[in-house]
């Protein structure tokens, strides 16, 4: 099992691989040219890119061992609405975006501007990954302003706040992509693919999701109906079967065709009939 439902249908059991090795897997396996990230803290995620890459946060905490390559890596210390209003990930990358990491506040309508903004600089074959969409229960799911507040759980500490909601809307409203929610601890993956900066269904008809969802607790949506919805699929299934974004172009076909050019010639200096392999 990818996932299951424990203590009564009241939380939710990932057992697939770490979520910072799945992330890992994917700028391995499908080489992403560009790397985009909101929420970056200490940078442990920022580290695992081999790219161009773009680091948003308003307060970096960033580990006094990880090395930033300027040439490379370019950090925004600011708020992601922020960012958007006064850059272009297009721009700071010079070119669109390849592979996307959101991870930033952790609400809801955050976490929608934050899907929509990053999909309008997308990469035809781009992935994009949420974090935190599969909370193990309703405590962790506890808004910002509810943080400090500790209801009966086996997980004190965790706090994923209520971006569980990104899953269902886009199975409602954006049913043209492609959303695989992994295994991956603690709190699982949502990755998207099959993204369409010209699509504007989401920022159209914002107002009106936050209308639906933005008062709906998990326990009034359910967790075994979240569940349901995610679909869980195996993370280390899913890594497996990554290609590279950019697949390398085939040669030429003068450079196919040119050692069966050598070998005709070869054929009929010999006075033999040619049959090129």
């Amino acid at each position: 099992m990818t996932a299951r439902l424990v203590e009564n249908d009241t939380e939710i059991a990932l057992d697939g691989d770490f979520y910072t090795s799945v992330l890992e897997r994917v700028h391995i396996s499908a080489r992403p040219r560009t790397y985009f990230e909101i929420g970056t803290l200490s940078g442990d995620t920022l580290r695992l890119a081999r790219c161009r890459s773009v680091a948003v946060d308003p307060a970096f905490q960033l580990r006094a061992d990880l090395t930033i390559d300027p040439a490379r890596t370019t950090l925004r210390q600011m708020t992601s609405d922020a960012y958007f209003a006064e850059h272009d990930p297009r721009r700071d990358l010079g070119r669109k975006i390849d592979f996307a990491f959101l991870d930033g506040m952790h609400e809801f309508p955050f976490l929608l501007r934050d899907f929509i903004n990053t999909e309008r600089s997308c990469a035809p074959r781009a992935i994009v990954a949420m974090h935190d969409c599969l909370p193990l229960d309703s405590h962790m799911t506890r808004l910002h302003s509810q943080v400090m507040i500790e209801k009966p759980t086996n997980h004190p500490g965790y706090w994923t706040g209520d971006v569980w909601k990104m899953i269902p809307v886009l199975r409602k409203y954006r049913p043209d992509l492609t959303v695989t929610c992994l295994d991956a601890p603690p709190t699982g993956l949502a990755m998207v693919r099959g993204l369409d900066p010209r699509n504007t269904v989401l920022r159209d008809r914002y107002d009106e999701i936050l209308a639906e969802w933005a008062d709906l607790s998990l326990d009034d949506f359910g967790i075994a109906t979240l569940l349901e919805t995610a679909r869980v699929e195996s993370a280390s299934d899913w890594c497996s079967a990554l290609t590279p974004i950019h697949p390398q172009p085939l040669r030429s076909l003068g450079a196919v065709l040119k050692p069966r050019r050598r070998w005709a010639r070869a054929m009929a200096a010999l006075g033999l009939e040619s049959r090129a392999p």
